[in-house]
């Protein structure tokens, strides 16, 4: 919501906002002058927990038993809380003597903080009471005693801070009695706890034979560490030993009479030999063949030394094949890794078996050591713990000290004066400004332009502003250029109006006395100065009101037309408007609803429109009767006038929707009485003779 809404809204609702300002104003100046005087002092005590404590029961499980004995804590609400609990105060009561006003020993329970809403009784009323806070990120606890007599304040404050003192030193003097006592017991148990976990571990090693599952373990790993690492060299060795093999057999599978290779012929002379004498032969051939035949017997016998060459050589090879020196020794040392292999795979699983029997021997050894070291730290931790115990215990002193004692004070807290005074204003402020925005949320009623253009089912023909008057105000008596004048122009301006198809007009509003009428004549007076011929007729039959806006009778009118008792010329009457008659309503009738709905009304408006330039008919209220719905369908268009701050949002949409479902769509809607002070943004300046400054509508959107 902007700023200028706001101060609008407080600017009209300023009445309410006075009024609760000063009522509260009011009521705190006299509840200053009645209320009886109230004194408080406090006294400020420290909460300090002994370092020592804070070390107590190191040991597993021990810390949680003993918390249930010494119970201390730093937490500064429990002590806050224990220092009002009947037993402290009833103690208070006791040592002080505390009485209420009929002499008998105050309650204690009467002495606790009340609360937030009996505190603002106890402002009228006071009484003992003893409150204890925190100073806000410290241990310091504030006992805040209230009294109508001051030095009882005084002893209140102090005498409850020696209470929680001394209550404090006798609770941990218990505490620490108890702790000791239970540290003791549990002593002599966890001393047999421990010698038998020693007796236990002693038998196990000595059982199994052994110094430590962790050193074989070790030495174990570290093996088997070892011997993987052989077997992974063996395998390696393995494959290419293997691979070398297969690619000296792929070699010698080559080797034939035809193709020897040099380590054959190196390693077998006699291959050698061969093959010398079988190149021989076949020199011999070829030098026989080109002298001879095929068929001589020198040939032949050379073919035949060479095939006995040949099988011999191929003979010879086949033996080189079958024994050579590098295939005997690669399948030697082939042999020889395997069984190496073997020999650390045997070894692998004789270790693996061993680990697969340590679990069990680790899991007893484990839980030998735990038990063992679980009852030494146990052991040595309560006799650390009762050590402590037994120091504390000899000089035990109470974790809260008075730091502060309370003195007498000088001057009441109640009545506040001018405090409290200055207190109501600004609660009697809020007040008024609260109660002002809730009455202008709940007020309904249409204000601004801005209300009416929420609406959206009907156009703004214009404003009209309000004029502090008792009487009618006709604009036939004021200037042309004063700025009412200038609001009826610019609503004859209308479009809807001015372009001419218009000859007739209803106007109308939600209910009684939002100023139709008015409407109707200046609007009709505005319309005669341009020179036309305008008759204001009156259907408001039951409140018949446009004969006393000029001071003429009311003795033939509309009744008598559509009675068919008088005629348009006798009915007709002159107005000192130059160009404006008027019909007024005429004797009144007991059913004026039958005439408005009898069929003479569209007759007598097609002779008005016939010798009339424009014919304005001012209709009874929608909401309070159906004639407006009746005579809208007469006439060229509907006009709907309602009051600034009257005519509320309901009434207008219930308007609205009677004109929608009647199947009537008005030309629009004028706003009645709009105070000018509303409409700033829309408003301009005119300046002119007797009139220093007006705010006037600036468009009629």
């Amino acid at each position: 919501m902007e700023l200028s809404r706001l101060w609008e809204i407080i600017q009209r609702r300023k009445w309410i906002v006075l009024q609760a300002l000063v009522i509260t104003t009011l009521v705190a100046v006299i509840g200053v002058h009645l209320t009886p005087p109230t004194y408080d002092t406090s006294c400020k005590i420290l909460f300090m927990p002994p370092k020592k404590s804070a070390s107590f029961a190191p040991g597993i499980g021990l810390k949680s038993k003993l918390s249930s004995f010494i119970t201390t804590t730093s937490d500064l609400s429990v002590n806050r809380l224990l220092g009002t609990t009947r037993p402290y105060l009833q103690k208070l009561v006791l040592r002080l003597q505390l009485r209420d006003a009929d002499g008998n020993l105050s309650v204690p329970d009467s002495l606790a903080d009340p609360g937030a809403i009996p505190g603002i009784k106890e402002k009228l009323f006071p009484k003992k009471r003893i409150r204890i806070r925190q100073n806000e990120d410290t241990n310091i606890l504030n006992i805040k005693a209230t009294s109508p007599d001051p030095e009882e304040a005084m002893m209140m404050a102090n005498t409850l801070g020696d209470i929680m003192v001394e209550e404090n030193r006798k609770s941990l003097q218990a505490e620490y009695k108890n702790a000791r006592e239970f540290v003791e017991a549990q002593l002599f148990s966890v001393k047999e706890s421990y010698s038998q976990a020693l007796l236990s571990m002693a038998s196990f090693r000595k059982e199994e034979q052994t110094l430590g599952l962790e050193f074989e373990i070790k030495l174990a790993a570290q093996k088997m560490a070892e011997l993987l690492k052989e077997k992974e060299d063996n395998i390696i060795d393995l494959a290419a030993a293997r691979a070398k093999l297969d690619r000296l057999k792929e070699q010698l599978a080559r080797e034939n009479s035809g193709f020897v290779s040099a380590s054959a012929i190196q390693q077998n002379p006699h291959i050698n030999v061969l093959k010398k004498k079988l190149t021989e032969l076949r020199l011999q051939l070829t030098q026989a063949k080109a002298d001879l035949t095929e068929s001589h017997p020198q040939v032949l016998s050379l073919r035949q030394q060479i095939n006995v060459a040949e099988a011999e050589l191929s003979k010879e090879v086949a033996v080189y094949r079958a024994s050579a020196p590098e295939l005997t020794v690669l399948e030697r040392r082939i042999a020889s890794l395997e069984a190496h292999l073997k020999g650390v795979n045997d070894d692998l699983n004789k270790y693996f078996k061993t680990f697969e029997e340590l679990p069990d021997k680790m899991h007893t050894e484990s839980g030998l050591n735990m038990e063992l070291r679980t009852a030494q730290q146990r052991y040595s931790s309560l006799l650390d713990s009762l050590h402590q115990v037994e120091m504390a215990e000899a000089s035990t002193l109470s974790e809260i000290r008075v730091v502060e004692p309370a003195v007498i004070p000088s001057s009441p807290v109640t009545p506040g004066g001018l405090k409290n005074a200055v207190l109501g204003m600004t609660l009697g402020l809020i007040l008024g400004l609260a109660l002002a925005f809730f009455v202008e949320y709940q007020d309904d009623t249409i204000r601004t332009i801005e209300d009416v253009r929420e609406l959206r089912q009907i156009g703004l023909m214009g404003l009209v502003p309000r004029v502090e008057s008792k009487e009618r105000v006709l604009i036939s008596t004021k200037d042309p250029n004063d700025p009412l004048c200038e609001c009826y122009r610019r609503i004859r301006n209308y479009p809807s109006i001015d372009h001419g198809s218009i000859r007739s007009l209803l106007i109308t509003s939600p209910g009684p006395s939002e100023g139709k009428s008015t409407t109707v004549v200046n609007l009709g007076i505005s319309i005669a100065r341009e020179r036309k011929k305008v008759v204001l007729v009156d259907m408001d039959l039951r409140r018949a009101s446009l004969h006393a806006y000029f001071n003429l009778p009311n003795h033939v009118g509309v009744t008598d037309m559509l009675q068919g008792e008088a005629s348009l010329d006798e009915a007709v009457q002159d107005t000192p408007v130059e160009g404006l008659s008027i019909i007024s309503s005429g004797p009144p009738s007991p059913d004026a609803g039958v005439l408005i709905e009898s069929g003479q009304v569209g007759p007598l408006m097609s002779e008005l429109t016939t010798r009339f330039d424009m014919v304005i008919i001012d209709s009874a209220p929608v909401l309070v009767k159906s004639d407006a719905l009746v005579l809208a369908k007469h006439v060229d268009g509907p006009i709907v006038v309602i009051e600034s701050e009257k005519t509320t949002r309901g009434a207008t949409r219930e308007l609205i929707d009677m004109l929608a479902k009647a199947r009537i769509e008005p030309l629009g809607l004028i706003l009645n009485r709009f105070s000018i002070s509303k409409g700033k943004p829309f408003y301009h300046q005119y300046y002119y003779g007797r009139h220093s400054r007006e705010l006037l509508v600036e468009g009629t959107g």
